[in-house]
């Protein structure tokens, strides 16, 4: 298991992903070494895991629709569907769920059509699965990557946020794909490992790299293993809520903790609303209170989700943690 202190490493990483041991060890009133010590066995023992990557269209400009499907398996087939979903690129989150769906996905491709024809022609033929409904996305209010784990006191994020760049670069350079991909699955990589891979100079790689921790179309993860953190389950509350609504819903549940992500989307209802849970009660809790706020809001349908198979490119085994990593060949538009 994982003490405070690795709670609030792997917090501080999320706000910082690039910060110093050293840097950190201030903060934190820690030794750097101790620090660098626990993080190593952390992401020695699968329990944690770092990703960078572009943002939705940051390549070609074009738009990224993004949806959620539902899949039906037939009986005794969901491990061979879930390993076969797992190890395609589009596919970036695999999850199992309760209800009359065994499993539903994350997929992202370049447009509404690109999108129907991938579910018919390299999902629904999949051996073993037998029916799939499909949920687009339309505006996505909260998603995974700025989810924090809230472990740290409020002068430390403050302290973090500081020290984070804040220039944004001015364009995209073909240079910044290079060491994009360079830290694809280890956003710590050290500076002179990437000068060695790539033949630039550490000033310039340097410069470069500060421009894109504050760029708004990368994406920098720091995942973990959620169960082995206290996080025994997830469900999707699907809302309908009225448009007048909608903004002062969407206020309350960023005030949440448990809420990873939060999207309007196609169908019966129009708010899905994705909650990691330390036990089913909280699930409970969290209804009661939204149906004491905003009484108009309907719960069309809620799912529990028991186990994650994939998130944001990783294959989790079934303790959650880190398996290996499928390359996400299409850029989602949000990370749950």
């Amino acid at each position: 298991m994982v003490d405070t202190l690795d709670l609030q490493i792997i917090n501080a990483l999320q706000i910082h992903p690039r910060v110093s041991w050293a840097q950190l060890g201030r903060i934190l009133r820690v030794d750097p070494s101790t620090i660098s010590r626990r993080w190593s066995t952390l992401t020695k023992d699968r329990k944690v895991w770092t990703s960078c990557f572009e943002g939705a269209g940051a390549r070609s400009q074009e738009p990224t629709v993004s949806a959620l499907v539902e899949i039906r398996c037939a009986p005794g087939r969901r491990g061979d569907v879930i390993a076969e979903l797992a190890r395609q690129g589009p596919i970036f989150s695999v999850h199992c769920t309760s209800g009359p769906r065994d499993l539903y996905i994350m997929i992202s491709t370049h447009s509404l059509l690109s999108m129907d024809r991938y579910i018919d022609e390299n999902i629904a033929v999949t051996p073993g699965i037998v029916g799939t409904r499909t949920h687009y996305l339309r505006t996505i209010f909260l998603e995974g990557s700025g989810w924090r784990l809230q472990a740290l006191a409020e002068d430390q994020v403050k302290a973090l946020h500081h020290l984070r760049p804040s220039d944004p670069p001015v364009e995209r350079k073909a240079a910044y794909r290079d060491i994009i991909d360079a830290l694809g699955t280890d956003v710590r990589r050290t500076t002179a490992e990437l000068q060695r891979e790539l033949g630039r100079s550490l000033p310039v790689l340097s410069r470069d790299i500060d421009a894109l921790l504050a760029a708004s179309w990368v994406r920098w993860r720091v995942d973990f293993a959620h169960t082995l953190l206290g996080w025994s389950a997830g469900a999707v509350l699907w809302l309908n809520v009225q448009h007048p609504d909608l903004e002062r819903i969407v206020a309350s549940f960023r005030q949440l903790n448990q809420v990873r992500f939060c999207a309007s989307v196609t169908g019966e209802a129009n708010l899905a609303v994705f909650l990691w849970l330390h036990n089913l009660q909280e699930l409970d809790e969290i209804e009661s209170k939204l149906g004491a706020v905003f009484p108009r809001v309907l719960i069309k349908d809620r799912w529990i989700v028991p186990r994650i198979a994939k998130r944001t490119g990783y294959i989790l085994d079934l303790d959650s943690r880190r398996l290996r990593y499928v390359p996400v060949s299409s850029q989602p538009v949000f990370e749950d």
